[in-house]
């Protein structure tokens, strides 16, 4: 066994082990409560995460003795108004304080940085088990077992790979990089060959997929698709469903684990028992998460707006759409769309940008505009450029340049998103909706 193989098996066994087992078992016993019983929980597990970090962050505690709040101050969720809003640039600055333990006993992890630079953040082992298993059981309700065949589609592999198959999971690691119009009969014959029953992506892998089919007459029958970690649009919906026979069920997380929302049906969205709490507002959320003891998030802001489809008196926050953490794709002189741009800059080892994003106003060409940190230096911008070009070709043109915070370019509603695209709706979108169109024919 070579050492992906025996890293994979060592992993799983971690992944999957006893502690999985357990909060299995405790997870599956919250949906089958009542509501009068989960909101009994939810109130302890709020007030628990309260005072643990009141007594061991010392961020917290700073901040809540600021605004005149005791440990006693919080005795349900009614209480949560009492308490400030975190924002991301306060874990940015004081990143370390939040801790509410030893740092050896914690590990670093970093957000995607799609919209802009990405998060250091800390998580323990136990919340690493919680979010497996919570995912696994969401998983397994919608038709999924451990060891069941699976696709999945990501920018994990190495530059040079199309794929890498893990035994220990039956699954077979297809890179997300590589998936173009040069390739797509590769990873036809590697998918059909294979049969999985599940595939697991990022909606815009999955939409450039079968867009490349589509274009060359191909279809597949992959029972399941799990989306996660981008806005999944209706059109997305309509051409996976077409080229790849799916039933998509979509999750809505983040990497700070303060929240987590599954597809239960097309329209409709729940979040999760007792992952955390969710307060809606009008263009933005507040969360706080359970799972993550050692660094918790308490009432912290996230710009993504949910459109609730219950009252507020609901144990469950239910919506019919998410908006926010929109992917935007990069289209080549031919019009093949190219996403996940954001692993081009490998941002633990070029750690000198203050912000990246990326505008796109012509077919084939792009600005780079770089906020560069002290220390930046011509060989972290060849090493971007090159990661660049690597993706999305030679004769692809790149327009670099050094802007200040104020030039960054903000959606609507004020969020900053690494890509933005310029191009008129013909350009960007004449592949997919002729495809659309035909699929409209057909019915």
């Amino acid at each position: 066994m070579n050492y992906r193989g025996i890293r994979d098996f060592f992993l799983s066994k971690i992944k999957f082990g006893y502690g999985f087992e357990k909060e299995l078992k405790r997870i599956e016993k919250l949906y089958s409560i009542s509501e009068s019983r989960l909101e009994e929980l939810k109130n302890q597990e709020f007030v628990n995460q309260y005072r643990n970090a009141f007594i061991y962050s010392k961020f917290y505690s700073q901040l809540y003795r600021k605004h005149g709040l005791r440990l006693e101050s919080v005795q349900s969720i009614e209480d949560a108004e009492k308490i400030p809003i975190i924002t991301k640039e306060d874990i940015r600055n004081r990143v370390d304080e939040l801790l509410t333990t030893n740092r050896m006993m914690v590990y670093k992890s970093f957000t995607s940085g799609t919209t802009g630079t990405p998060l250091k953040l800390y998580r323990d082992y136990a919340s690493v088990c919680k979010e497996y298993s919570y995912g696994y059981n969401y998983q397994r309700i919608h038709g999924y077992q451990l060891g069941d065949k699976v696709i999945s589609i990501k920018g994990d592999l190495f530059k040079n790979e199309i794929y890498r198959f893990d035994k220990s999971l039956n699954t077979l690691h297809l890179s997300s990089y590589n998936l173009n119009e040069k390739n797509i009969e590769k990873y036809y014959h590697l998918i059909q060959n294979f049969n999985p029953k599940v595939v697991k992506a990022y909606p815009s892998s999955l939409q450039i997929l079968s867009t490349e089919l589509y274009k060359k007459g191909l279809e597949l029958n992959i029972p399941i698709a799990f989306t996660s970690s981008e806005v999944l649009h209706d059109f997305q919906r309509r051409i996976i469903t077409k080229v790849l026979h799916s039933t998509i069920r979509d999750w809505y997380g983040n990497s700070e684990q303060s929240i987590a929302m599954g597809q239960v049906k097309e329209d409709l969205y729940q979040d999760i028992p007792l992952y955390g709490h969710i307060e809606v507002k009008e263009n933005y959320i507040i969360t706080t998460g359970f799972i993550n003891k050692s660094f918790p998030l308490i009432r912290y802001r996230i710009d993504d707006v949910i459109k609730l489809k219950c009252d507020s008196s609901c144990i469950r926050c239910c919506t019919s759409r998410i908006l926010g953490r929109d992917n935007q794709y990069i289209i080549l002189k031919d019009g093949q769309q190219v996403g996940l741009l954001d692993h081009a800059f490998n941002f633990n080892k070029i750690k000198n940008i203050l912000a990246a994003q990326i505008v796109q106003k012509k077919r084939g060409e792009m600005d780079l505009n770089l906020i560069p940190d002290y220390g930046f230096t011509d060989n972290n911008k060849q090493e971007i450029l090159k990661n660049l070009k690597e993706l999305l070709g030679d004769d692809f043109i790149i327009h670099y340049k050094e802007i200040t915070d104020e030039e960054i370019i903000l959606s609507k509603s004020g969020k900053f998103n690494l890509m933005v695209s310029q191009l008129n709706a013909e350009e960007k979108d004449s592949i997919t909706q002729k495809i659309l169109n035909e699929i409209e024919e057909d019915q």
